[in-house]
């Protein structure tokens, strides 16, 4: 396997799960300013997508999941099954705080043996 795999389920398919080492836990906290609230009080008001919000999150989510997979990959797994993730307000509207966490295991491609009836 040349990746790694990090996966929301707690299979991943043709592979057999051949160690845990346990929960990968990785908190991410950042921070609006006050041009960006304003702006997105308007989004609120007058409907929309806050494309700088979406940034912050989107940044935060790329710095967490490769905050995992280093964790992961220095007690020698080559998976994440389980992932989740949770946000939350920090502080009123500026700050934002998200959770990712995961179970690090090591997997290995499944050995399937097949049975030749004897003539």
């Amino acid at each position: 396997m040349q990746n790694f795999i990090m996966i929301t389920g707690d299979k991943v398919p043709e592979y057999d799960v051949v160690a845990c080492y346990g929960p990968v836990i990785v908190p991410c906290v950042g921070a609006g300013n006050f041009v960006r609230d304003w702006i997105a009080r308007f989004t609120d008001f007058f409907g929309g997508r806050s494309k700088s919000y979406e940034a912050i999150y989107e940044r935060l989510i790329t710095r967490g999941l490769d905050s995992m997979a280093e964790q992961a990959k220095s007690s020698g797994a080559n998976a994440i099954l389980n992932l989740r993730l949770e946000s939350a307000d920090v502080s009123g509207n500026s700050i934002i705080g998200l959770l990712l966490y995961g179970t690090a295991v090591k997997i290995e491609k499944t050995v399937k043996i097949e049975h030749k009836e004897a003539v």
